[in-house]
């Protein structure tokens, strides 16, 4: 596993990255586990691993079968999309710095229960981080700027945590309704996410795809997973 500055590049998808840090780092699990849970692109498992419908509570959630545990030493950094992550309770809260409308700019100094992601992450040192940022800059700005403030934010977290494996997820997509609306659009997801991993190649940081793996037959968000506002993510997807 690189860390620090000897890091090597890397892109995934959830399909290409079944069982590569299952057999030598996660605790066994049963057959009954998905395939998404399998390595640094496990978190993928709280999008995709559960296919129930139901987002009235938790209570009610059918959560998806993985090992807990094996996120208990990661940083989870997003938005409104990654609060999920704890608030249906697939995560401890603890794991995850997530705050609605945290975009690559803001999350440089904006702080949530009063320390910033990078105070957070150097307290923590966690063994990966997972960053997912960016849908809510798109109305306001371009893709090049954005991936500049994600070059910045990256860059913190290594000097702060230099043994951390630093994992940036691509933006998910939007349903072909919401791309109507003319400002989280389809094409500029796909313009900040190939930009994201350029950044990811260049740095010797892990890309994660997510986006394709959530599209419908017409390249945009599939019904299946996607909450009503076409952005959003269903509770239990």
């Amino acid at each position: 596993e690189d860390t620090g500055n000897n890091r090597t590049p890397s892109t995934t998808t959830a399909a290409d990255t079944v069982g590569s840090e299952q057999n030598s780092e996660s605790p066994s699990a049963s057959s009954d586990v998905t395939p998404a849970v399998s390595d640094e692109t496990s978190a993928d498992t709280w999008e995709r691993a559960s296919e129930t419908e139901e987002t009235a509570s938790t209570d009610n959630l059918v959560l998806p079968q993985y090992d807990r545990a094996f996120f208990s030493d990661d940083l989870f950094i997003g938005d409104s999309i990654s609060t999920g992550l704890y608030l249906y309770d697939y995560l401890d809260a603890e794991n995850v710095f997530a705050e609605v409308g945290l975009n690559p700019e803001s999350a440089l100094t904006k702080e949530v229960n009063d320390v910033t992601c990078i105070e957070k992450a150097a307290q923590m040192q966690p063994k990966r981080i997972y960053i997912m940022l960016g849908t809510n800059g798109l109305a306001f700005m371009d893709a090049e700027y954005m991936s500049v403030k994600l070059i910045e934010l990256v860059s913190e977290l290594e000097m702060a945590c230099p043994t951390a494996k630093i994992c940036v997820i691509s933006l998910p997509p939007v349903t072909q309704a919401h791309d109507a609306e003319g400002k989280e659009t389809m094409a500029k997801i796909n313009e900040y996410n190939s930009k994201a991993k350029d950044i990811c190649s260049q740095g010797g940081y892990t890309y994660v795809d997510i986006c394709s793996e959530l599209m419908d037959g017409d390249g945009y968000f599939s019904s299946q997973y996607a909450e009503e506002d076409g952005l959003h993510f269903q509770g239990g997807a």
